[in-house]
């Protein structure tokens, strides 16, 4: 049954409805896969398995409901869910009933979703790395803090899974993890229900296996038919694509670097992208990215930095917190200023161009004792507009490699269309 969690969330919705397949048959392949796998991967921090069969028979009784009618869904243990424990990856929290689901989930569920359980997370969405392995190699990290989002989608544990991002969390998750990650412009989803840890930053997002997915994601999300907004049959090579290499670090070796060989495989498909011509302030948009962040980090974590409390965080996460309350108000005003006139400017640069095409993540996936380093994606979050990454090919060590698309802000489902013109030909 192995085609079975092998399917997108498109492909099991279609087969579903048409009763070529059931829910509960996708639900357990789905489960049958974790009680295999979840030893090595952890993905999951809590299951429900017969509450998921239970929905699955529900929606095998019932006429289609939505768009997501009987396929299983993973959510990210930032996210509020009433019936499902939700620890925001911290012992502090553990256990902890939510009095209501959060937004997305009740959209989720509306649209026939069902929640096959909690994924997990890095404490408080930050840099202590969880217990989640990547499924391509156990002994090295999927990237934080959509862990268990990233390595379940990956590793067929689920066709598609909610996740956030304020630095780089899903983003390079989904490039470590050889999946699609989506981090759309800030405030396009409703964020009501999750764990608050920089609201000027906080984005929810998605990663998945298929691009359609994203699509369909998107429309539950939004309340819309994404699928009638976007525009069918982008061709690449009518595209204006541009190319960048920030100028904070340096590039990985060539056979390590997503970036360039989805370069490569353009070129070889007549396709040359254009170079980037950035304002020089924005060398520094990571370190602003860095401060605003930890000022407010600090200012939404009071209860758990109580000192009966705080012994129960890593250290990496009370640096950040301590970090933020170094920031004065005055500072966090000037990062505020620049983060819009960079805002401004970044309108104006992408003005030229379809989509932009910058580095994923600083190469394959490091040793598990690390999430990796979000230097890629800080100001992509920074200045709030939509990213994807798409995989690419292996690294010398067989690890994925992704590239990074960003879009125009409020510009999404063109970046979408993008994607998928491009992802036949730079896909490995």
């Amino acid at each position: 049954m192995e085609y079975l969690t092998a399917m997108s969330a498109c492909e099991a919705a279609a087969a579903i409805r048409a009763k070529e397949i059931s829910s509960l048959e996708l639900v357990d392949a789905c489960l049958r896969r974790i009680e295999d796998r979840e030893p090595s991967i952890n993905a999951w921090t809590f299951l429900d398995a017969d509450r998921a069969r239970a929905a699955a028979r529900a929606c095998d009784d019932a006429p289609a409901s939505g768009p997501l009618h009987g396929v299983p869904v993973g959510i990210k243990d930032v996210i509020d869910t009433v019936d499902m424990p939700t620890s925001y990856g911290s012992v502090i929290h553990a256990g902890h009933r939510p009095p209501r689901d959060a937004a997305c989930v009740t959209l989720i569920q509306r649209a026939g979703g069902i929640v096959l359980g909690k994924t997990v997370t890095t404490e408080f969405a930050m840099y202590r790395p969880s217990k989640t392995a990547n499924p391509h190699h156990i002994a090295h990290t999927p990237g934080g803090s959509s862990s268990g989002s990233a390595a379940a989608v990956a590793d067929r544990h689920v066709p598609i899974a909610l996740g956030t991002q304020t630095s780089g969390s899903l983003i390079r998750p989904a490039a470590y993890c050889g999946v699609i990650g989506y981090k759309p412009s800030f405030g396009t989803f409703a964020i009501e229900g999750l764990k608050t840890l920089a609201a000027s930053l906080d984005t929810l997002g998605m990663v998945s296996r298929s691009l359609d997915d994203v699509l369909l994601m998107f429309g539950v999300l939004t309340g819309t038919q994404a699928t009638a907004m976007a525009k069918p049959g982008c061709d690449a090579k009518k595209l204006k694509l541009g190319l960048w290499q920030p100028p904070f670090a340096s590039a990985p070796a060539p056979d390590a670097d997503g970036l360039h060989l989805a370069t490569l495989r353009l070129a070889g498909a007549g396709i040359e992208l254009a170079p980037v011509s950035m304002p020089a302030s924005f060398s520094s948009l990571n370190d602003v990215h860095a401060s605003l962040m930890a000022y407010e980090v600090a200012r939404n974590h009071l209860y758990e930095y109580e000192p009966s409390r705080r012994t129960s965080m890593s250290p990496l996460t009370t640096a950040v917190i301590e970090q933020g309350w170094k920031v004065s108000f005055d500072s966090y005003v000037g990062y505020r200023e620049a983060t819009r006139n960079a805002r401004i400017a970044f309108e104006q640069v992408m003005l030229d161009f379809d989509a932009i095409l910058v580095p994923a993540a600083p190469g394959e996936a490091p040793g598990i004792a690390s999430t990796g380093d979000p230097i890629f994606n800080r100001m992509w979050s920074l200045l709030g507009v939509p990213a994807l990454t798409l995989p690419v090919a292996k690294g010398p060590t067989g690890l994925p490699l992704g590239v990074q698309l960003i879009g125009r802000y409020d510009h999404d489902l063109h970046l979408l269309d993008v994607a998928r013109a491009v992802e036949p030909l730079i896909g490995g």
